[in-house]
C-alpha cells in the first residue's frame, strides 16, 4: 500500500514534468498527422477451392461437383502460392499491365498472404483509395492468369507435341493401307480368308474326282473281259416272234362233227335211241370229235429271228468302258493339272496371310495411335478453350475503393501519441523518484 501511495505521489510531485510529456507526445503526434500523408489499404480475396472444377467428355460424374466449393486448407499448397507470389513473377505481370507503376513499387506495397478464411488475401497501399483497390484487382488479376499460366504449360506443350506427331501418325496410317492394297493386287487376293478357303474346298472335290476317276478306272478293267465274256456266250440271233394258225384237219374235222352233230339231233326226232342209225351218227360223231382232239393244237406259220438284246447290251456296256477308257488319261491329267494349281496357290496362303496379319496388325496399332493423338489433341483443345482455372473470384471478392481502410488515421494517431505520453510522462515521474531516493541513500 504505501508503495502504492509512493507511485502516486511520485507522479504528483511531477505532475508538471507528466504534463510536458504528455503534451509533447500529443503534439508529436499532430505534427506527424501533418507531415505524413495518409495511404489506403485495400484487400482483395483469392478463392483456391479444395476441388478444382474439371470438365469431362466421357462422363457427367466429372461435371458435376461432389459438394460445395470451399477453400482449400492444404498448408503445402499454401507455402507454394506464397512461393509463386513472392518469385516476382506476379509483380512483372502488374507491372506490364500498369505501365505507369514502378515494379519496385508494386513489389513494396503489394503482399499477399493466406487469410484466417482461408482465402488469398491481396493487400495494397496506395495514396488514394481508388489506386489501392486498382492496383489489388490488378494483382489478384495478374496471380490468377500466372496460376492459370502455370497450371496450362504442361498441357500446351504436350497439345503442342499432339499436333506435331498427329499428322505423322495419319500418315503412317495411311502408308500401312497403301502396302496392304498394292501387297493384296501382287497376291491376287481380295479377300484371302475367304478365297483360301474357296481354294480348299476345290481342291477337296478335285480329289475326290480323282479318287472317283481311279475308282471307275479300276471297276471298267475288272468289268470289261466279264461283259466280253458274257458277250461270247451268248448267240448272234435269237427267236424274237413266232406265227401260229390252226391245222387244216382241225377245221374240217370241226366242220364234220357240226354236220354229224345236226344230222344226228334230225334223226332222233325219227328215230329211237338204238336204232343203227342213230348208233351209227353217235359213233361216227365221237369218232370225229376224237381225231378233232388230237388236232387241236395250233400249228407254226413262221417265225423272227434277230440280234441276242443280252448280246448287244453286253456289247454296249462294253463300248461305254472303252469310251470312259478312252478319256481316262485327259481326264486325269486335266484334274492333276487343276489339283497341282490349287497346290501351288495354297502353299503360298500361310506366307500371304501371315504377311497380310503383319500388315493388318500395323494398320491397327497405328489406326490407334493415330485415334489416340487425335482424341487426346480435340479434349486438350477444348479443355483449354474452355479454361483450367485453378483459382476463383467474384464481385464480392474484389477490393472496392468504399471498403480501402485509411492508414494511418488521424484519431489512431492521437489516442497512441497521448497514451504513449501519458506512459512516458510516468516512467519519468517513476524513474525521477527512484534516482531521488538512490541519491538520498547514498549521497556520494
Amino acid at each position: 500500500m504505501n508503495d502504492v501511495s509512493s507511485i502516486f505521489a511520485a507522479i504528483y510531485n511531477r505532475r508538471v514534468a507528466v504534463m510536458l510529456v504528455f503534451l509533447g507526445s500529443i503534439a508529436s503526434g499532430f505534427f506527424y498527422t501533418q507531415q505524413t500523408p495518409t495511404e489506403y489499404l485495400s484487400v482483395a480475396k483469392i478463392l483456391i477451392p479444395a476441388t478444382s472444377p474439371t470438365v469431362s467428355l466421357k462422363t457427367e460424374g466429372g461435371n458435376i461437383p461432389s459438394g460445395p466449393i470451399v477453400p482449400d486448407q492444404d498448408e503445402e499448397l499454401r507455402v507454394g502460392i506464397i512461393g509463386i507470389i513472392r518469385s516476382g513473377a506476379v509483380h512483372d505481370r502488374v507491372a506490364a499491365a500498369l505501365p505507369g507503376i514502378d515494379a519496385k513499387t508494386i513489389r513494396k506495397n503489394v503482399i499477399g498472404d493466406i487469410g484466417a478464411d482461408s482465402f488469398l488475401h491481396v493487400l495494397s497501399y496506395a495514396k488514394t483509395a481508388e489506386e489501392a483497390a486498382m492496383l489489388a484487382n490488378a494483382f489478384s488479376t495478374a496471380f490468377q492468369d500466372e496460376m492459370q499460366a502455370l497450371l496450362e504449360a504442361s498441357p500446351r506443350r504436350n497439345l503442342e507435341s499432339f499436333i506435331a506427331r498427329e499428322p505423322i501418325a495419319w500418315r503412317k496410317f495411311s502408308e500401312y493401307s497403301a502396302e496392304l492394297v498394292e501387297f493384296l493386287k501382287g497376291a491376287d487376293f481380295t479377300d484371302i480368308e475367304v478365297e483360301s478357303a474357296s481354294m480348299l474346298s476345290q481342291r477337296q472335290v478335285v480329289q475326290q474326282q480323282i479318287e472317283a476317276l481311279e475308282l471307275q478306272h479300276s471297276s471298267n478293267l475288272a468289268q470289261r473281259p466279264v461283259y466280253q465274256q458274257l458277250a461270247d456266250s451268248r448267240p448272234e440271233f435269237v427267236v424274237t416272234g413266232q406265227s401260229l394258225s390252226e391245222n387244216s384237219v382241225y377245221k374240217s374235222a370241226l366242220e364234220r362233227s357240226n354236220t354229224i352233230a345236226t344230222e344226228l339231233a334230225l334223226k332222233k326226232l325219227e328215230y329211237k335211241e338204238q336204232h343203227p342209225e342213230i348208233l351209227r351218227l353217235t359213233n361216227e360223231l365221237a369218232l370225229v370229235q376224237a381225231r378233232m382232239t388230237q388236232q387241236a393244237a395250233m400249228t407254226h406259220s413262221s417265225s423272227t429271228m434277230s440280234q441276242d438284246p443280252q448280246a448287244l447290251q453286253f456289247m454296249q456296256k462294253m463300248v461305254e468302258i472303252d469310251i470312259a477308257e478312252a478319256s481316262y488319261d485327259s481326264q486325269v491329267a486335266i484334274f492333276e493339272q487343276t489339283a497341282a494349281e490349287l497346290d501351288n496357290k495354297l502353299q503360298n496362303v500361310p506366307k500371304y496371310r501371315g504377311e497380310v496379319a503383319r500388315i493388318n496388325a500395323q494398320i491397327v496399332q497405328a489406326r490407334k495411335h493415330a485415334e489416340d493423338l487425335s482424341a487426346r489433341r480435340a479434349e486438350l483443345e477444348f479443355h483449354l478453350a474452355h479454361g483450367l482455372r485453378f483459382t476463383m473470384s467474384n464481385d464480392y471478392t474484389k477490393a472496392l475503393p468504399e471498403k480501402a481502410l485509411a492508414i494511418p488515421t488521424s484519431v489512431g494517431i492521437m489516442i497512441f501519441s497521448a497514451l504513449a505520453g501519458l506512459i512516458v510522462g510516468i516512467l519519468v515521474a517513476i524513474t525521477s523518484e527512484l534516482v531521488k531516493q538512490i541519491r538520498l541513500q547514498s549521497p556520494y
